[in-house]
Parts: C-alpha cells; structure tokens; sequence
C-alpha cells in the first residue's frame, strides 16, 4: 500500500478516536473528522463510507490484534493466557468502553461472542459437555456471552475487580477445558 494511504489513513484514524475519546459517538461527523484531521472530506471518502465504516475497519484491527494474543497465549496456562487476553481490554478500556456505549453496540457485543466462540471451538470437553447432557454448541454460545458480559465488567470496572473477574473466568475455562 501506497505510504501516502497509510499515512492518511492513520491520520483520518487517530483523529477519529481523539473525537470518540471525547464525544458522543452519534454527535460525530464526517465534516468534523475532515476538518480536525486537516483533510477534504472527500479526502475522507476515498477511504471510508462512512464513519461506521472507518469504526468498523477500527475495531476490526482490535480483532486482529486480539486474535495475535490468543495465537501467542495458546501454549501458557490458562490463568495467564487469561491475565494476557484481559491485560488488552484494559490497554484498550476508554476505547471498548466507548465503543460499548453507542447506540448500535450490541452489534460490536455480538462479534466478541462471535470471536470468543471461534477461540473457544475445539478446546471445550466433551467430557465435560457428555457428562452434564449439554449441547456444544449452545453451551459455547452461552459461555461466549458470558465472557462478553465479563469483559463489559472488566472494562467498567475502575479500581477493584479486575483480578477477581481474571481469576473466575480463568476458573470457568478449567472447567470446560479439553486438555484436562
């Protein structure tokens, strides 16, 4: 890619999320993106649709991010691949915190699930799944939820339970893991 687009894109980026950082989302535009990041809107349009657009492409590097942390934890235990993955929310709380709060969040809430489940595929026991009469993939759908709702706690949360949410959901992961 053209070192020109990157640098724009990382302008249009960065000038973005100093807006999301301090504003409501829907009060956000187009105009005041290309005019804080010093741009032509149509500057703006070449590389995105819309602000949805530029959020989506945001939160899809956060994936990417995330899914590097999990390819790279996969052969620590589960308590500290655990501390790892919850270590980013926290790197990134403003960020999911914000992103948590928009109108059309639960769209972002539902691929986290999404993600989480792909993390989650394979590595739950049938053992364990057998021996309790559950249905995979339903449980996978509820366990997901759960994390999702552990990490809105995690990333809320200002001061106190941060380890005790690490610790639960690391003892939750025991519970369901293949390699025990």
């Amino acid at each position: 890619m053209d070192k020109r687009v990157i640098k724009t894109q990382r302008n249009i980026t960065k000038t973005f999320l100093d807006l999301f950082y301090e504003n409501d989302f829907e009060k956000i535009t187009v105009k005041k993106i290309a005019e804080a990041a010093e741009i032509e809107r149509k500057t703006f349009y070449l590389h995105y649709l819309d602000k949805y657009d530029l959020l989506d492409a945001i939160v899809q590097k956060h994936f990417e991010h995330l899914d590097e942390i999990c390819e790279a934890k996969k052969d620590l235990g589960l308590e500290e691949g655990t501390i790892i993955w919850f270590n980013f929310f926290e790197e990134h709380q403003i960020f999911f915190k914000r992103l948590f709060d928009i109108k059309n969040a639960d769209e972002y809430k539902q691929k986290l699930q999404k993600f989480i489940m792909r993390q989650l595929a394979g590595k739950l026991s049938t053992t364990f799944m057998k021996s309790h009469h559950l249905n995979e993939q339903l449980f996978s759908e509820f366990f997901a939820a759960g994390i999702v709702q552990m990490v809105m706690l995690y990333i809320q949360d200002e001061v106190s339970n941060k380890g005790a949410i690490e610790n639960q959901v690391a003892q939750l992961l025991q519970t369901v893991d293949t390699s025990k």
